[in-house]
């Protein structure tokens, strides 16, 4: 969660507080944080929902999960506990209940339909009655990457602090943070193995960003430079990476495109080194994470398939690949301009006009409503977090 800050975090609590109504035979709301970050939203949330309600905290990295579960612990049911321990399980249904996951949010839909009660046992989003699939009430995605990650130098994210030229979202760890809440808390054991339980799917492989400064060709770092970070100098800038290789930290990439990018442009502040290098390393990283492709997954099939009808989909984007697709989606049901798009959730057809024809129901497949027009962030809340000035806030509703 990038940008945590009073305009966008009031939207999306007051989002999540309106009046959904609970299905008789759940009892509880049931809400997705698809991107939990450093817990920011997750809290606001949480702070928000009534008692007994649930907020799954989505993270594929390790390190971002461990910290926010430390944030939000008041928040969590231990279900390492023993039997012993039930009468405490029912008693910390006083408050909502947070359960994290490790995973990219493109693979929530089988993670989140195997998850039980962790007081009940039973099944989340099935019915108790006829085991019917029930939904969840609402999902957040927060595009942006998190604080957590930004500040942490070992990570790569960031040119202001040099380190590995790295970038991968799922290669943090774990261990620092349980160690500093273990030297803090007596009971902190048993919720460290529950912490390391959930990071067994840790990888440390996979693509980083030096592989792309130094293996890739010259013309195909031009692409990823116009088609990710709408760079104008994407070409000096792909050639300068070049000739520079062989390229390690986040200083050698940043002296790169300082050889080819004033300090201070006089066309404006977008041309200036500091802008250029904010673009450059947001390319890098999108390729690196596959970051289109789990959006497109997301919003195309995950989000339709978990959300109920009624139910809300809110999306913070940064980038404008990232809210065009964002926008279609929520309009269209889509992300590209194909005439059919076949899914188990979503089935649309278009005439040759692009006009969408019913379907045998009447209906005519889309699956969201649009809610609101699009949000930006006011003077007063850049001001107080400068991240949030690219911030695109979008609402809608599963038809």
């Amino acid at each position: 969660s990038s940008s945590s800050s009073s305009t966008t975090t009031t939207t999306i609590a007051a989002t999540s507080n309106e009046s959904f109504i609970p299905d008789e035979e759940t009892k509880y709301r049931i809400f997705i944080d698809g991107t939990l970050g450093g817990g920011g939203h997750s809290l606001c949330l949480l702070r928000n929902l009534s008692p007994g309600d649930i907020l799954l905290g989505c993270d594929v990295d390790p390190s971002a999960l461990a910290t926010a579960s430390v944030r939000l612990r008041e928040y969590i049911i231990d279900d390492t506990s023993t039997d012993q321990d039930e009468m405490g399980k029912e008693q910390r249904v006083d408050k909502p209940i947070f359960i994290p996951i490790q995973s990219n949010f493109r693979d929530l839909e089988g993670k989140v339909k195997e998850l039980r009660h962790p007081v009940t046992g039973e099944l989340l989003l099935y019915s108790s009655v006829d085991e019917s699939f029930l939904g969840v009430d609402g999902i957040l995605l927060d595009l942006g990457v998190s604080s957590h990650q930004i500040n942490n130098a070992e990570r790569g994210f960031a040119f202001m602090k040099d380190g590995p030229l790295d970038m991968r979202m799922w290669g943090g760890k774990w261990d620092n943070q349980a160690k500093e809440y273990q030297k803090n808390d007596p009971n902190a054991k048993s919720f460290n193995d529950f912490v390391k339980g959930m990071n067994g799917d840790t990888n440390s492989g996979g693509l980083t960003a030096a592989d792309i400064c130094n293996e890739f060709t010259e013309e195909e770092i031009t692409r990823i430079l116009k088609v990710y970070g709408d760079e104008p100098r994407a070409r000096k800038i792909a050639q300068a990476i070049v000739d520079a290789r062989p390229l390690s930290t986040t200083g050698d990439l940043k002296e790169a495109v300082a050889k080819v990018t004033p300090e201070f442009a006089k066309k404006g502040r977008r041309m200036g080194r500091t802008a250029t290098l904010a673009r450059v390393f947001q390319a890098l990283r999108i390729v690196v994470n596959e970051e289109d492709k789990v959006l497109y997954d997301a919003l195309e099939n995950m989000a339709p398939a978990l959300i109920r009808n009624g139910g809300r989909l809110v999306v913070l984007s940064y980038h404008s690949m990232e809210d065009r697709a964002t926008k279609r989606v929520m309009r269209d049901g889509r992300v590209d301009a194909s005439n059919v798009i076949r899914d188990n959730s979503i089935n649309i057809m278009y005439d040759m006009y692009g006009n969408d024809v019913m379907t045998d129901d009447g209906a005519n497949g889309k699956p969201w409503k649009v809610l609101g027009k699009k949000q930006k962030a006011s003077d007063e809340e850049i001001e107080k977090n400068p991240r949030a000035r690219s911030a695109t806030l979008r609402v809608a509703e599963k038809m």
